[in-house]
């Protein structure tokens, strides 16, 4: 009985590094997918946004966009932001031949719906020959401890990694040397804990449709592990 709970608490430490994982990836990736939705809709792509991934509820920050003419002319493109549906802005800009200007909009609070997002669409129309491009992100809006949205980032990943990394070493110290069950379950576990750090380190560079596919399969494994190594546990000694 003693080594059940041990083995309990081992495996609770090791999801909760998981869960903690996959609601950092899921959360971005809820905030993308929302974005894409969200304000004026063109078929257009191609303009990158610099957005900071998580703030916190009381912190402002800043989104920006490059946008560069690749024609030998000048040329006056029309740029708008929209942000939340709470701002949005228009402006004309004026480039010459192969110039390139950043332009940046500031969030805050006052940006966020859903009580947990910031959503931002910007759109670059088009002018003569100058292609048109369009770019929007998602800003998760949450904190730890009163920490800024950098700092409850770099928490989460660190607490989940070093979760998950005590959950392995710590069964494989209790259960050694390891009979086949064990060694199946710690294989199991270690490909579960790869898939969903993939899926964590895809999100970071909003890599979304990367991130969506991987936290499925990481659902998947999940699912399977409970099957075999918690309600059925003798089919996996077999």
């Amino acid at each position: 009985m003693k080594s059940f709970f041990k083995s309990l608490l081992i495996v609770l430490i090791f999801l909760a590094g998981i869960l903690l994982e996959l609601s950092l990836s899921s959360g971005v990736v809820w905030a993308q997918v929302d974005a894409s939705f969200y304000g004026t809709q063109t078929n257009e792509v191609g303009l990158k946004l610099n957005c900071p991934i998580m703030l916190s509820p009381s912190e402002s920050g800043m989104v920006s966009a490059t946008i560069t003419n690749t024609l030998n002319e000048e040329v006056l493109p029309v740029v708008t932001a929209e942000i939340s549906g709470t701002q949005s802005t228009r402006q004309t800009l004026s480039l010459a031949s192969h110039e390139t200007q950043v332009l940046q909009w500031p969030v805050d609070p006052s940006n966020v719906i859903y009580g947990r997002l910031i959503l931002v669409n910007v759109t670059q129309a088009r002018y003569r020959d100058l292609d048109a491009h369009q770019g929007f992100c998602g800003i998760l809006v949450f904190n730890l401890f009163n920490l800024k949205g950098n700092a409850t980032l770099v928490l989460i990943i660190i607490s989940s990694l070093a979760l998950i990394l005590a959950g392995g070493i710590l069964w494989w110290r209790i259960h050694r040397p390891l009979d086949d069950f064990a060694e199946q379950t710690l294989k199991a576990c270690a490909a579960l804990a790869v898939v969903t750090t993939l899926a964590l380190l895809t999100a970071l560079p909003r890599w979304w449709g990367l991130t969506l596919i991987l936290d499925a399969l990481a659902v998947i494994m999940i699912s399977v592990l409970f099957t075999d190594f918690v309600l059925f546990p003798k089919r996996g000694r077999n």
